[in-house]
Protein backbone atom coordinates (compact mmCIF):
# COMPACT_ATOMS: atom_id res chain seq x y z
CA UNK A 1 0.00 0.00 0.00
CA UNK A 2 2.27 2.67 1.31
CA UNK A 3 4.82 1.61 -2.45
CA UNK A 4 1.42 2.62 -4.72
CA UNK A 5 0.94 5.51 -2.39
CA UNK A 6 4.22 7.18 -3.07
CA UNK A 7 4.24 6.12 -6.79
CA UNK A 8 0.45 8.12 -6.95
CA UNK A 9 1.67 10.94 -5.04
CA UNK A 10 4.34 11.39 -6.89
CA UNK A 11 3.46 10.93 -10.61
CA UNK A 12 0.07 12.67 -10.23
CA UNK A 13 -1.03 16.04 -9.80
CA UNK A 14 -4.05 16.44 -7.09
CA UNK A 15 -5.95 18.48 -9.25
CA UNK A 16 -5.43 20.70 -12.37
CA UNK A 17 -7.75 23.94 -12.64
CA UNK A 18 -8.31 25.97 -15.13
CA UNK A 19 -7.70 29.76 -14.46
CA UNK A 20 -8.83 32.31 -16.82
CA UNK A 21 -7.01 35.52 -17.25
CA UNK A 22 -8.24 38.61 -15.15
CA UNK A 23 -8.95 41.69 -16.90
CA UNK A 24 -7.35 44.42 -14.69
CA UNK A 25 -10.30 46.75 -13.55
CA UNK A 26 -12.12 48.96 -10.79
CA UNK A 27 -10.36 48.25 -7.40
CA UNK A 28 -10.69 48.45 -3.96
CA UNK A 29 -8.98 51.21 -1.78
CA UNK A 30 -6.44 50.13 0.77
CA UNK A 31 -8.97 50.18 3.35
CA UNK A 32 -11.90 48.52 1.68
CA UNK A 33 -9.34 46.09 0.10
CA UNK A 34 -8.57 45.09 4.14
CA UNK A 35 -11.94 44.89 4.97
CA UNK A 36 -13.19 42.55 2.09
CA UNK A 37 -10.17 40.49 1.59
CA UNK A 38 -9.58 41.53 -1.79
CA UNK A 39 -8.15 43.86 -3.90
CA UNK A 40 -11.21 43.50 -6.61
CA UNK A 41 -14.26 44.11 -6.36
CA UNK A 42 -15.27 40.98 -8.83
CA UNK A 43 -13.17 38.67 -6.59
CA UNK A 44 -15.51 39.93 -3.32
CA UNK A 45 -17.48 36.48 -3.43
CA UNK A 46 -18.11 36.45 0.65
CA UNK A 47 -18.95 32.14 1.66
CA UNK A 48 -22.49 32.17 3.11
CA UNK A 49 -22.85 28.39 4.31
CA UNK A 50 -24.23 28.10 0.65
CA UNK A 51 -23.11 29.34 -2.16
CA UNK A 52 -21.27 32.79 -2.94
CA UNK A 53 -22.59 36.00 -3.24
CA UNK A 54 -21.70 38.75 -5.75
CA UNK A 55 -21.14 42.07 -4.31
CA UNK A 56 -20.98 41.08 -0.84
CA UNK A 57 -19.59 43.93 2.06
CA UNK A 58 -18.62 46.85 -0.47
CA UNK A 59 -17.89 49.01 2.62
Amino acid sequence: MNRVRRIIDNEYPIAMAYVPWQRWGETYDAENALANGTLFPELNLPFTGRNCERGGNRG
